[in-house]
């Protein structure tokens, strides 16, 4: 059976598994490849996460396992060399980190009525849709292990913060420390590992901070993060491209309006010669280069209590917890498998066979290998905080 696209509306036809196997369903290697092609295609363009990271593929038949070497800098030496004495040499030390390649995959039924009668290119339209879906699966799954980062900071406002677990259940600040864009609340501002940063008297509207920004390139410059000038050219497997050095920061929508509202924020239409606008950039603070997603979910209701006349988002009377991830250069990588074969599209127009004597039912799907790693700790960050509500 044959799908023809000038019948059925589709973006090519669709032969028989005769002489191909069924590695792709009823595709040919052609048609896959053409598929192939338009699938990464979108999907690259909309991932987010992995635009920070080391992109490594896997090549083929080398199984699932993938290691990173980090060579450790050598410590500072101020001993003086005594005449025809050897001096005590340096020690290399390297950290291996190791992760493993997992499928992942999708698919969706289809019938012969729906070929039959559908007057959308049903092919096409499943297939853009799975793009879709693989990308914000990838950014899902590495949003999923870069927030478990053990550098953060959470913004805790009217007592003395109580860290707990990988949320703080006393977060009722935001990222400005205040209350709410409306807020009129006082207090703390900030605990590192349950240590209070300050205590002041801000906290409402018009006392917006960078204090926990501020903090953050401290810590990051501390370790000696170095800021990224480059980052994985949208659309591209491993391309990149040069971009205005600073750490990049990723969060919510949400976020948009208290990042707007910190003191010295820059629109990205204001930007003076910064080279590339990243897809999703809304402006920066200082160092920091802020990128918002759907796809990074604050945690509902893990924060504490509301401070009076705060207005802040909640569930079940405690904040939501929001994740603002930063990223310094080489913080984080991620893996794919090599090849054409990244993504396997498959696709198995209805016919009749044993389970299906009237040829009824058939499949559009996909298939794919992915993983991702913080190959340094101490070059990522993590500001948890509270959300304005603006409705």
């Amino acid at each position: 059976m044959a799908l023809s696209s000038a019948s059925y509306g589709g973006v090519g036809d669709l032969t028989s598994t005769q002489g191909y196997g069924s590695k792709y369903g009823e595709l040919s290697a052609a048609d896959a490849f053409t598929i192939q092609k338009k699938f990464l295609g979108i999907s690259k363009k909309l991932i987010t996460m992995a635009r920070f990271a080391q992109k490594e593929t896997k090549p083929l038949h080398e199984g699932k396992d993938v290691r990173w070497r980090r060579y450790e800098r050598f410590a500072i030496n101020t001993s003086t060399i005594s005449e025809g004495v050897t001096p005590t040499s340096d020690t290399i030390t390297q950290t291996t980190i190791k992760a493993t390649l997992e499928q992942y995959g999708s698919w969706v039924p289809i019938t012969d009525l729906l070929l039959a009668l559908s007057t959308d290119p049903i092919v096409q339209v499943v297939t853009e849709r799975q793009a879709i879906q693989m990308a914000e699966t990838m950014d899902t799954l590495a949003y999923n292990v870069f927030k478990a980062g053990s550098q953060r900071n959470s913004l805790t406002g009217g007592t003395a913060p109580a860290i707990s677990g990988t949320a703080t259940n006393g977060v009722n600040l935001t990222i400005a420390g205040t209350s709410g864009l409306n807020g009129a609340a006082t207090g703390y501002f900030g605990s590192q590992h349950g240590k209070t940063l300050a205590n002041t008297a801000a906290g409402h509207q018009g006392s917006e901070t960078t204090a926990a920004l501020d903090l953050a390139q401290r810590v990051l410059e501390k370790n000696d993060a170095m800021k990224i000038s480059s980052v994985i050219k949208a659309g591209s497997g491993q391309a990149t491209e040069p971009v205005a050095e600073g750490f990049f920061a990723i969060t919510h929508t949400d976020m948009r309006r208290d990042i707007e509202s910190m003191p010295g924020f820059t629109p990205v239409e204001k930007y003076a010669s910064m080279g590339p606008v990243l897809a999703g950039e809304v402006g920066k603070v200082g160092a920091f280069r802020f990128i918002t997603t759907t796809l990074a979910e604050p945690s509902l209701g893990a924060g504490g209590s509301i401070l009076s006349n705060s207005v802040l988002k909640v569930t079940n009377s405690a904040c939501d917890v929001y994740n603002v991830l930063i990223f310094a250069q080489d913080a984080v990588g991620c893996v794919s498998l090599a090849g054409q074969d990244s993504v396997v599209p498959s696709v198995v127009t209805p016919k009749p066979t044993s389970e299906d004597p009237l040829g009824q039912r058939g499949s559009i799907g996909y298939s794919f290998m992915y993983t991702c790693k913080i190959l340094q700790d101490l070059y990522m960050y993590r500001i948890e905080c509270a959300c304005s509500d603006v409705t």
